[in-house]
């Protein structure tokens, strides 16, 4: 697993990785031997069959609809709202090769596949339910390849109030692109949100081991996994990670006065 953190923590350092690069080192939690470079390629074909498709159907720029068409159409992909907390959800090995998964790897694989086409597809992380923006000759339009569905932008809030069983206000900020990064972290919240339920505790800690990487001053990610190191009576990780979590805290001088620096090592397990 420490291989699967570094070269996450790498590419994450890199300011020109893509989204797709970013959830395969995330999916290597569950399969750390995964090629990726093979699975790049598989997105890669991808876009070939949805470009011949878009190309035979239109001469000028295609529109969101016909591309959310040929997605979800011809390339079959579709939100998996049966069984919507299977890990395998949020893993973009198992979603290609289910053509399921949550919106938000969905629509990952949207903006990646109208990367490579030339096409303007940013993802947008609404609360409750992500979506993409999709730039055509007609204006801007959000795409929900989950529930298959172009929304005007106007129509948003009315549009995700029908989806998420309740009313919100949308701010402007909602409708910027989120960043790779960004992406990134939130799938690795609904992943750890899966893995807690299934109580599959090595998988939580292992997603819990990239998140410390991207947000290491959250100090409910080091409780967090104190609590699970100490289920399994793993105990310097234990207190490795309560020393840590009390350090952001500001607790640390409070319970251990002595000489606090020279007692406890902080670095990273």
């Amino acid at each position: 697993m420490m291989r699967v953190v570094e070269t996450f923590a790498s590419h994450l350092h890199q300011p020109d990785a893509s989204v797709e690069l970013l959830a395969f080192d995330i999916a290597a939690v569950a399969a750390p031997h995964l090629d990726v470079a093979a699975q790049l390629a598989r997105i890669d074909l991808l876009a070939q069959l949805a470009g011949a498709r878009l190309g035979s159907s239109t001469i000028d720029q295609p529109s969101a609809a016909e591309f959310l068409q040929v997605f979800t159409g011809d390339l079959a992909f579709h939100g998996n709202q049966d069984d919507y907390y299977d890990p395998r959800n949020s893993l973009l090995d198992a979603v290609i090769e289910r053509r399921t998964g949550l919106p938000i790897m969905l629509c990952l694989l949207c903006i990646a596949i109208g990367r490579r086409l030339g096409l303007r597809v940013d993802g947008l992380g609404f609360p409750n339910h992500f979506m993409a923006r999709f730039v055509d000759g007609e204006g801007e339009w959000l795409i929900d390849p989950f529930h298959n569905a172009v929304v005007a932008a106007w129509e948003a809030e009315e549009y995700l109030a029908s989806v998420v069983g309740r009313r919100m206000t949308l701010t402007q900020e909602l409708f910027e692109p989120v960043t790779a990064r960004d992406m990134a972290l939130r799938i690795l919240n609904n992943l750890r949100s899966a893995y807690f339920m299934r109580s599959e505790v090595d998988r939580l800690l292992d997603v819990l081991r990239l998140q410390a990487v991207m947000v290491p001053e959250n100090p409910h990610l080091w409780r967090d996994r104190a609590v699970l190191h100490f289920r399994q009576e793993a105990w310097e990780e234990a207190a490795h990670d309560l020393r840590r979590y009390f350090s952001l805290l500001g607790a640390l001088p409070h319970l251990f006065p002595d000489d606090v620096q020279s007692a406890f090592d902080l670095s990273p397990l």
